[in-house]
Formats: structure tokens, sequence, C-alpha cells
């Protein structure tokens, strides 16, 4: 039995061809086994103060109840780390709208954010806005989130057909950003994870640009070396135009923990 689950991270981040400053930010603590991604906007600059402070308060927030927390040896409060990603997400809203209102410079400055916290045999996501997760299992890759967006809500409405929604120009609009409001809903959800998974972090200049399908082509042919793969998908978005900042990060599962009997009696 494994004591731990080990996983590789990988990570990619340009400004693409058209803007002049990458507002996309991006932290990774393999140790905490945690990697958070956000896509920010607003004002000159405020979108990449905006991003960068929320992957900052979201990775502190989580490492810090890590260390406050003897959870290895309390299984069965399993729900502890969708709660860790939910409250971290709501503190980060807090502090950036703070920022807005005391800076006129970082007025209506907000961004995205998807959280991938390790959890025994378990990815926890958390997300608000656009930016995306996948999975990439046994050559397969399935869309794990569900885009908080205006075009999102006619495709549920059956206005549009997800066939025709690349070419809708309110793609871009989203429905739901850190720093928009003050009440925040944050969407998470745990997944069982088996060995060799790899889950895809991305903002929405790698999904603009890069259907599922082109995605899934890359990493069925890259992916047992994700720094190429990664660095494959940013060369590809930018060569289909790369009309926004593009960032990914890739999470493969090396080694899964299988849980101990006592924790499954426990848990359950």
């Amino acid at each position: 039995m494994h004591s731990h689950t080990v996983l590789e991270f990988a990570s990619h981040t340009d400004t693409g061809l058209v803007r002049s400053h990458n507002e996309d930010a991006i932290v990774i603590c393999p140790d905490a086994g945690l990697a958070i991604l956000a896509d920010g906007m607003g004002g000159y600059n405020a979108g990449e103060v905006a991003s960068q402070m929320s992957v900052d308060l979201v990775s502190g927030q989580i490492r810090q109840k890590q260390a406050n927390s003897w959870m290895p040896r309390m299984p069965w409060q399993s729900s502890m780390p969708e709660k860790w990603i939910h409250d971290a997400i709501v503190y980060a809203n807090e502090k950036v709208i703070e920022l807005a209102n005391a800076n006129p410079d970082n007025f209506g400055m907000g961004t995205t954010i998807v959280t991938a916290l390790c959890h025994h045999d378990k990815l926890v996501i958390g997300h608000v806005g656009d930016s995306r997760a996948y999975l990439f299992r046994e050559n397969y890759l399935e869309q794990i989130t569900r885009d908080h967006s205006v075009l999102q809500a006619q495709i549920d409405a059956g206005l549009i057909s997800p066939a025709d929604a690349h070419l809708s120009p309110i793609k871009n609009l989203i429905t739901r950003a850190v720093g928009s409001h003050e009440e925040i809903e944050v969407e998470v959800h745990d997944h069982q994870m088996k060995q060799d998974d790899i889950f895809v972090l991305c903002s929405d200049g790698l999904s603009d640009m890069l259907d599922q399908i082109h995605i899934q082509t890359v990493l069925r042919e890259q992916s047992a070396d994700l720094d190429t793969c990664c660095k494959t998908l940013v060369y590809l978005a930018n060569r289909q135009g790369g009309f926004d900042n593009i960032s990914v990060v890739l999470i493969r599962v090396k080694e899964l923990r299988e849980r101990g009997f006592m924790e499954y009696i426990f848990a359950s």
C-alpha cells in the first residue's frame, strides 16, 4: 500500500500574440498537492493584480489550514478540503474588493479562478468563472468544470448548440468572478483519481483557441513529458491566433494512495 499519493506537476503561461501583458497567474505547491490558476480582468494592470493576489491568498489560506489540521488522522472529515477551497476563494474575493475600493487604479478588477487540491485518493476542484478543469483518462479528455458564463447559460437553456458556441460573440462574458460581487458562489466538486490520470487546468486563452479534440490529441501524443506537453499546447494556441493570455497546468497521478481499511470504516 502506498503511504501517500504522488502527483507530478507542469505549467506554462504566455502573454499570447495580441495582449501587451499577462493577466493570468499560476501557483503550484507540489508538497501541498495544490495548483491554482487565475485569469484577471479590469483596468490597466489591474487584472494581473487581481489574479496574482487571488492565487497567492488562496494558496496561503489552504496551506495554513493544512498546517493547522490533524486531518490525516481524521479521515471521516472528508468534506474539509472542499470547505478550505470555498473559504479561501471567499476570502480572496473580500480582499480583491477591498483593494479595488481603496485604490482607483484597481477599480473594477476581478479574476476567474480554478483550484485543484489533492486529498487522499480524490482531487478536489473549486472554480469561479470560465477557467476550466479537464480530466484526461485512458486517452480521452472530459471537461469536468462548467463555465460560469452567459454563453453556458444559453447552451443550458437550449438557445445555442454546443457546436455553434465557439462562434458566439459573447463567449467571454462571465457570470461570476472573484472581485465582482460581495457575495460569491464557489462551485466545488471532488473527483476520484486513478493511476495515470492527467488533470488539466487552463485559462480561456487556451480553450478558446483549441477545442477539446485538439487538446486531447496533444495529450495523447505528448503526455509522456508534461512540460513539453504544456509548451506545445501554448504554442498551438498562439499559432491559432494567440488572442488572449494562455495558461495551462497539467497534474499527473503518478502513485495513488490506497486508503486503509480503518479509514474506509470511519469515512463511511
